[in-house]
């Protein structure tokens, strides 16, 4: 019998979480788009959040976009840009500020974001499904972590930890002293 290997990650720990979290994003995310091809859904996955939005709230700037999404300035044009080749949004300059870029569900937008919200609680009812058999309550937990994550709490816990860890790397050493 082929042993199974083991996953490297998984053996750094804890420390990778953020990594393993990106997995099952990355998978889940595989996983409902192959759904909703298979439906005849043609937006990606990952800008359903902008399909539903302009859905549910109209017309929007991009950096309007960006912030109820709470997603990069970058990462949201990007999308825009694979809904515009898609032809599911339009871009036009607000007439009160030209500087500034609205984007707009076109027909076939309006038609593929309703599509999408049929898929939704689907989905929705498949990932509780998947978490009651990995015995998990994730959604919930993972927005308390948000929660306190963008509340700064990580990053005053690490700070804590490593200035009480005896003997840990000090940056302001230079990598040429004596101890290194």
């Amino acid at each position: 019998m082929e042993k199974t290997p083991t996953d490297f990650v998984r053996t750094l720990g804890l420390p990778f979480l953020a990594h393993i979290l990106r997995r099952i994003s990355d998978r889940m995310v595989a996983d409902a788009g192959e759904f909703e091809a298979e439906r005849g859904i043609r937006a990606p996955p990952r800008t359903a959040s902008t399909m539903l939005l302009l859905r549910m709230r109209g017309p929007q700037s991009v950096t309007a976009i960006a912030d109820q999404l709470r997603q990069s300035h970058p990462l949201v044009i990007s999308w825009i840009e694979q809904l515009r080749e898609l032809g599911f949004v339009t871009r036009s300059s607000d007439s009160k500020d030209r500087r500034r870029t609205v984007i707009t569900l076109t027909p076939a937008g309006v038609e593929e974001a309703d599509r999408m919200a049929a898929m939704s609680p689907i989905i929705g009812k498949a990932y509780e499904i998947v978490m009651a058999e990995a015995d998990v309550e994730l959604f919930d937990g993972l927005w308390r972590l948000y929660d306190l994550l963008a509340q700064g709490r990580l990053a005053e816990h690490l700070r804590y930890l490593g200035d009480q860890a005896p003997g840990a790397f000090d940056s302001r050493e230079s990598a040429t002293s004596p101890d290194a």
